[in-house]
């Protein structure tokens, strides 16, 4: 009698997606980060001597890697953030993204849903 109806979006086929191997797997930091300023993040670099910045989109995924969603829910959840027509490549931007990320290992993949290791699950500023 009074059941919700959830409204339906017209999403893109989002190709790129669905052949992506990893699309059901959780994608989680592994390396400590910190804000710079208001509105952009640094990462350390685990492997080097050296502090990465970002562009939006990178930045967006560095933080979502909290190992609570997996790639393919990551995708939708951002889908659903434009209130009017969705990027036909939204998928396959942030899987290029997501790719550069992995190369710099400072995210990976993980087949179950955890959070990442304290050192890196807040700002460094944050570390007790």
């Amino acid at each position: 009698m009074f059941g919700f109806s959830r409204n339906k979006r017209n999403y893109p086929p989002f190709e790129v997606l669905n052949n992506f191997q990893m699309k059901d797997y959780y994608f989680i930091r592994i390396a400590e980060w910190d804000w710079l300023n208001e509105k952009d993040i640094y990462v350390k670099d685990p492997h080097g001597p050296r502090m990465f910045t970002f562009d939006a989109w990178p930045q967006l995924i560095f933080i979502a890697a909290n190992g609570q969603m997996t790639l393919s829910e990551y995708v939708y959840f951002m889908a659903d953030k434009y209130k009017n027509e969705i990027p036909i490549l939204l998928d396959e931007t942030i899987i290029i993204e997501l790719q550069k990320l992995l190369e710099f290992k400072i995210i990976k993949f993980v087949r179950a849903k955890q959070r990442p290791e304290k050192q890196f699950e807040l700002p460094r500023k944050n570390h007790s």
